[in-house]
């Protein structure tokens, strides 16, 4: 008998496609403001069925939900005549833990004083900004490749 053949079973998260591109704009946007001496805006998440209320903390999970990585995870390992690759573990573990990081990225930046929170975020929001920089780059350029080679298509 021959081993099942595996098919890719998940794809870009939409949830963390959203994000990375809220951060990177954002990032570039407050890069720009403290520039210039200016005002900046809180970074904060795609609303996704949340207010934005940071008092509503059984609600604050919603912009990080990671369900659609879940649920790809399952459909990867699930069925054992149709499995899904090595591609779709890598894929929607990553995912999985972004949109984890980021959750708990965001309520740390909500209780931190604010001069220690400006200390911590300065250099990495200017990081952060650049079309090349770690988000887009690493991140999201990673995620694409693995997802083409889970695919078959590299």
């Amino acid at each position: 008998m021959s081993a099942p053949k595996s098919s890719q079973k998940s794809g870009m998260d939409p949830k963390l496609a959203d994000l990375i591109e809220e951060i990177t704009t954002q990032a570039k946007d407050e890069a720009e403001a403290r520039k210039q001496n200016k005002q900046v805006k809180w970074t904060m998440p795609t609303k996704d069925d949340w207010d934005g209320d940071l008092f509503k903390w059984e609600e604050m999970y919603k912009p990080f939900d990671s369900k659609k990585s879940n649920e790809d995870l399952k459909k990867t390992v699930k069925n054992a005549t149709d499995p899904g690759n090595s591609g779709d573990l890598v894929n929607t573990a990553t995912q999985i833990e972004y949109l984890a990081m980021a959750e708990r990225a965001f309520r740390a930046r909500h209780t931190m004083t604010f001069v220690r929170g400006i200390a911590h975020s300065t250099a990495r929001r200017y990081g952060f900004s650049q079309e090349g920089g770690p988000f887009k780059l690493s991140v999201k350029k990673y995620l694409e490749d693995i997802q083409k080679m889970s695919a078959g298509s590299v």
